[in-house]
């Protein structure tokens, strides 16, 4: 038996007018659907437990999108996909960032990327393997989902929840949350192929993706999606001024990596009885990506190609430069595999008590290589190609979901749920080979030509290989209980509550909670709120990486290794670190869901304080008695460490925001006319930290690194088999002080889209995203001419610096 979620009159009114127009808490018709908007499937689970609750119901905003608007997408790239259709979901290129050019960093609501859970069907998604080091401010130190390997094709809803559910979900959940709710057809399905290419004729990219659904059995269905996508580099820089004359191709690239990648999803289910089902889902990914790391020119002011070393029987000693006589670009490469799989339960008694049991494994894993590099400190030993090392994440997930509804004289009855959840995490350093991170015999010696004590950088230069000392499994377990309470006290008010309390096995337990409200005064207008605490607990992989990368200061051309280490390593604590602990939210929500004339709007404002924020501190710049004293702890490579940093709790913020929504659809002529605009403010302020551990140009970036204003405008025009879709996306300014020092003016991109059914199941699109080939401002060029180390655009650029895009695309259904 179900619950009975039917509404008086005046509640069934607000869902008419969300059905026949558009949805009042979601943002489906951002771009222009599939299917008709009054088919959309507006049940959401997301934020609640109640079934059967719709969007237009529920008591915080949810953003609901729909598979129409997933598919009118020219990009490969889930996350570029999501920005595109919420102005609050930020994610950049970082064209030469390590890892996150592999996996990239996305934010919401100006919070890092693992202060947002995500969900598939409901259920929590691992983690990737990849902490971040690189990707913005706000990325630097966050280990979070890779929503790159959920691919379009096989997602049927995307439940995007706008407010703090760490009681109703547990860690990560400050931000919000986002749930991919997966196709579970049991026939019919879709199949497409799209090619692009961008207006200065590189980039070129091909996708190709298909859904189909079987039966499985009389009462169940197997769905199977599976995309292959595959994009050529981009490059928007210049020559680096420090190459020489003789080197014709660009020293370095600035732009999209190579990349090619494989993703199959697969949804099933069969009804065992009129209330008992059972489920299966899970995925595989593996992709493949490679760029370009900074440029090493020969000259003998150069750390690695300069040096002269001693070498037995040559009077004339060694250089790299010999090797590469125009210098060297070593070239990063990563492997990254993905796969998950979960099963479950689910039982409904005759009493009406429901009882879903579940478990689930996820596994991310990536390696590294690097090629036309060297280790320095082996000399004329060295190789050119190495095996970095590899990064594993794995998670198991087992839990007990129990939900009842109780008739206590409400206008519906209360529904009670409670659970219980178990999870286990590994974390996994795979060493590199040897070569990767030996200390070879010119890690210190006399140079041959100003016989000067000399060092040369130890490792695989650009990326050292992990060590095996630092390399090892780590393990965390923690269990959780929750009870979630929810109902409609008369036709015009619901309430909920929700309380979580959970144990880590090496940090201790949290105890969080959640109250939210919602009351409809007429038929058109409502207003909600809610008040709640969170918490993020340090993963493994937070308390574990170490890496040492080479970075540019702002404006300059001369490269500094960064050395970043885990907080309770012996250079953490040399610079003060002290133990991770979890990060504690406060979260107020308050808004409005309104009908004006035919028009949607929602307004809805957070303000979310989070103590104790886990990141990368800001830069510290080892002296020479500080490599003196870090070699005598037996940190190698000290004498080469040009800046440190480290994991750490030394910072809160607020931030504080307003998401506007407004839609709307007019008739024209024969045809129709979807109008969308959707607003998002957001503003972060460090409201308290160690000055020593950040510092001013670690706040300048947390707070201005991303723009305070980001807005998304679209208009479709549907006429029978014909439509035309239009779309503008508005980022204000924003700050990069440790990067470039300097604030990038605001932007508008616009989009255009024609697409036409050639046939009942054919459909044919062109279309150009950025039609007006806009790029973000440019980086300052250097006093003497040209662009340091050939940057011409920010990296950190929420709009990208590819330009303009072109592309085609064929869908076929059957």
């Amino acid at each position: 038996m179900q619950v009975n979620n039917s509404k008086p009159a005046k509640r069934a009114s607000v869902r008419k007018v969300a059905f026949g127009i558009l949805c009042t808490t979601s943002l489906l018709p951002l771009t222009a659907l599939a299917q008709p908007v009054g088919e959309i499937e507006e049940i959401i689970v997301t934020g609640t437990r109640v079934a059967n609750r719709t969007a237009t119901e529920s008591l915080a905003p949810i953003d609901v999108l729909g598979a129409g608007d997933l598919e009118k997408q020219a990009f490969t790239d889930t996350n570029d996909i999501l920005r595109t259709l919420v102005p609050s979901f930020n994610v950049s290129r970082n064209g030469i960032s390590d890892g996150s050019t592999f996996v990239r960093p996305p934010t919401l609501r100006g919070l890092p990327p693992d202060q947002t859970l995500i969900l598939v069907n409901g259920k929590r998604r691992h983690r990737s393997a990849l902490v971040q080091l690189s990707g913005g401010a706000l990325a630097a130190g966050a280990q979070a989902s890779d929503l790159s390997q959920i691919p379009s094709i096989a997602i049927k809803q995307v439940e995007v929840l706008r407010d703090g559910a760490a009681a109703q979900y547990g860690s990560d959940a400050i931000a919000g949350v986002m749930n991919f709710q997966l196709k579970d057809a049991s026939e019919g399905g879709s199949a497409t192929i799209q090619y692009g290419s961008t207006y200065e004729g590189d980039g070129d990219n091909a996708k190709f993706a298909a859904n189909v659904g079987l039966p499985l059995g009389p009462n169940g269905f197997f769905n199977l999606s599976a995309e292959y996508s595959q994009g050529d580099p981009t490059n928007r820089g210049v020559q680096d001024p420090r190459a020489p004359a003789a080197k014709k191709d660009l020293a370095m690239n600035w732009g999209d990596p190579d990349s090619e990648a494989t993703r199959v999803f697969v949804n099933s289910g069969i009804d065992l009885t009129d209330t008992a089902s059972i489920y299966l889902f899970g995925n595989y990914g593996a992709s493949k990506a490679n760029g370009s790391f900074y440029y090493r020119p020969n000259d003998r002011s150069h750390g690695v190609t300069g040096p002269v070393m001693p070498v037995a029987g040559d009077p004339n000693g060694f250089s790299f430069g010999e090797w590469f006589p125009t210098g060297f670009t070593p070239r990063f490469y990563g492997d990254v595999k993905d796969a998950s799989i979960l099963g479950g339960f689910k039982h409904e008694l005759e009493s009406g008590l429901t009882y879903n049991v579940s478990g689930s494994f996820g596994r991310s894993q990536i390696d590294y290589d690097l090629k036309n590099t060297v280790n320095p400190s082996m000399g004329p030993a060295s190789p050119t190609e190495f095996y970095v090392g590899r990064l594993v994440q794995e998670e198991e997930n087992f839990n007990v979901d129990l939900s009842y509804p109780v008739e206590i004289g409400w206008a519906t009855p209360l529904n009670i749920a409670v659970g219980t959840e178990f999870r286990r995490e590994l974390y996994e350093i795979g060493p590199g080979d040897t070569a990767s991170y030996t200390v070879g015999p010119y890690a210190s010696f006399i140079d041959v030509l100003s016989r000067q004590p000399a060092a040369l950088p130890i490792g695989s230069n650009g990326y050292p290989g992990f060590r095996p000392e630092d390399s090892g499994e780590f393990k965390r377990d923690n269990i959780a209980f929750y009870a979630d309470m929810e109902g409609d006290v008369t036709d015009s008010l619901t309430v909920g509550a929700a309380a979580r309390y959970e144990d880590f096995d090496y940090f201790g337990s949290t105890f969080n909670w959640k109250l939210s409200s919602r009351y409809d005064f007429t038929d058109a207008f409502a207003i909600r709120g809610s008040v709640n605490t969170g918490f993020r607990a340090p993963t493994p992989g937070q308390s574990q990486t170490s890496s040492v990368q080479t970075y540019f200061p702002a404006g300059s051309s001369s490269p500094v290794a960064r050395g970043t280490y885990p907080a309770a390593s012996v250079v953490a604590q040399y610079f003060g670190a002290k133990p991770l602990s979890e990060e504690k939210s406060v979260n107020f929500a308050g808004g409005i869901v309104a009908d004006l004339a035919d028009i949607n709007v929602t307004i809805d404002y957070y303000n979310i304080k989070v103590e104790d924020r886990i990141a990368l501190s800001g830069d510290f710049t080892p002296s020479a008695a500080d490599k003196i004293a870090l070699a005598a702890l037996g940190v190698p490579g000290a004498n080469t460490l040009g800046a440190v940093n480290y994991f750490t709790n030394a910072f809160d913020t607020r931030t504080q925001g307003v998401d506007f929504v407004a839609n709307t659809t007019v008739s024209a002529g024969e045809g129709k006319v979807d109008l969308t605009t959707a607003v998002n403010y957001n503003k972060t302020k460090v409201i308290k930290r160690n000055t020593a551990v950040i510092d001013d140009t670690r706040k300048a970036d947390l707070e201005k690194q991303l723009p305070k204003f980001r807005g998304n405008f679209s208009a479709q025009y549907t006429l029978d088999a014909f439509s035309i879709l239009g779309r503008a996306s508005y980022y204000s300014k924003f700050t990069d002080t440790v990067n470039y020092a300097k604030t990038f003016g605001s932007e508008w991109v616009f989009d255009a889209e024609v697409s036409y059914d050639l046939y009942d199941n054919m459909n044919f699109a062109i279309g150009v995203q950025n039609l007006f080939d806009n790029y973000p401002d440019k980086v300052d060029a250097l006093a003497g001419g040209g662009y340091a180390v050939g940057q011409v655009y920010p990296d950190t650029s929420p709009m990208g610096y590819n330009g303009g895009m072109y592309y085609a695309r064929v869908t076929v259904k059957f």
